[in-house]
């Protein structure tokens, strides 16, 4: 089983809101004569809150305390007045301004449309302003791709969950793959593989079985830290370090191997790991992205494997309508024949350009979204594998200078 098989094993405030201030009688306590405040305190109000404004600059100064208001959670926030009223009636704490926390079901209240430009519009159009700032939301990429299941167990215990059982349970299954997968081990030993040469071991196959596969796995971890509930910045550095962890743990246990330890192999996995955190960064990931392959097989003859650019993400970001199209990809390719294969037949490294079906839209476009859990599961598989026969291109055999194609690439 190989190290990203054994990844995908291991992911199985106030009851209030502020109200609009439409009267004096709202802002200060009645008087003991007739239930209204003093006229110097009406007066005040006045001066200090009007009713209707005529001119943006006459509130602008209040506008800030009515932002302020806002911001309260916890305990209400409370406006003492000047503790000597006009009667020189000294006030009591009662007669403080109470303001409470906003409800999160309130913070979208739509605002009044017949307004006139009064303190209450001003107030509502603070409170929803405010709200698009601090609801408590999942990030947001502004892609399918953005989307992943929440389970509140995995959030309550994520500091075990993250530093230990994730990444113990990864980087130890990973090894164990490796000691355990081989009839026969060896002393700890190097091995130089070389990269994509004619006369490699696998042509080369092998090293970009290692770059496709860990940049899987990144985007892999990644997904599984944003689960728990860490940030985004947060969770791609989760991702790139535990996949490089991961595939140099692998690449130990390969040293009590027959195959023995690969700087090449490490390199590999470390490149398609920072491919993955670079394509997260600058989200574009609707954009561009990278297919395993891992068909049954002792060999890589019949594997292809792909670095895509998906024309549904392109149509998207040129504001262009492409129809059909959004379900096909351009893809650049690599492949061999022939290496290690019994009987022997001619050895082929191939270098392809190719049309394929995009299966991480077509999910999307038959409403499987990547926010449950079997969701998320077939687009783990469709996004990420590339399948026999669902691409058609032309290759180049570097080794022998001649194309061959049009065809699928596997079993050609």
């Amino acid at each position: 089983m190989s190290s990203l098989g054994i990844c995908f094993l291991v992911l199985l405030a106030g009851p209030g809101r502020l109200a609009a201030q439409d009267s004096a009688s709202s802002l200060f306590p009645a008087s003991a004569d007739n239930g209204w405040p003093a006229p110097s305190a009406t007066a005040a109000v006045t001066r200090s809150f009007p009713a209707y404004r005529l001119l943006p600059e006459e509130s602008r100064d209040h506008e800030s305390w009515l932002a302020s208001a806002d911001l309260g959670t916890d305990p209400p926030l409370r406006l003492g007045l000047d503790p000597q009223g006009p009667t020189g009636t000294p006030l009591t704490s009662a007669d403080a301004l109470s303001l409470r926390a906003i409800e999160p079901g309130s913070r979208t209240q739509p605002c009044p449309t017949d307004r006139l430009l009064s303190a209450d519009s001003i107030e509502c159009e603070r409170r929803m302003a405010f709200a698009d700032l601090t609801m408590d939301a999942p990030p947001q990429l502004g892609q399918a791709e953005a989307e992943l299941p929440r389970w509140a167990f995995l959030e309550r215990h994520r500091l075990l969950l993250s530093t230990l059982i994730v990444p113990i349970t990864s980087v130890g299954l990973v090894a164990a793959n490796s000691l355990i997968g081989y009839d026969k081990n060896h002393s700890f030993q190097f091995h130089q593989e070389g990269w994509f040469g004619p006369n490699t071991a696998n042509g080369g196959a092998d090293k970009a079985s290692h770059l496709t596969d860990y940049f899987v796995i990144a985007n892999l971890f990644e997904d599984v830290y944003r689960m728990l509930g860490w940030s985004e910045n947060a969770a791609r550095l989760w991702g790139f370090g535990l996949a490089v962890v991961t595939g140099f743990a692998n690449e130990v246990g390969d040293g009590f191997t027959r195959h023995g330890f690969s700087w090449e192999d490490a390199a590999m996995d470390t490149a398609g790991a920072a491919a993955a955190s670079v394509i997260s960064v600058t989200r574009t990931k609707d954009l561009l992205g990278m297919r395993t392959s891992h068909l049954p097989s002792a060999t890589y003859t019949h594997d292809v494997y792909s670095a895509d650019l998906k024309l549904s993400g392109l149509g998207k970001r040129l504001g262009v309508d492409i129809g059909p199209l959004r379900w096909l990809l351009f893809s650049v390719t690599y492949g061999t024949k022939g290496y290690r294969v019994k009987p022997e037949i001619e050895h082929q490294r191939q270098v392809g350009f190719e049309i394929g079906l995009n299966l991480q839209q077509i999910l999307n476009d038959v409403g499987v979204k990547r926010n449950t859990w079997w969701g998320y599961s077939l687009h783990l598989v469709g996004d990420n594998v590339r399948f026999p026969f669902t691409a058609v291109g032309m290759r180049l055999d570097m080794n022998s200078g001649k194309w061959r194609g049009p065809n699928n690439g596997n079993y050609d």
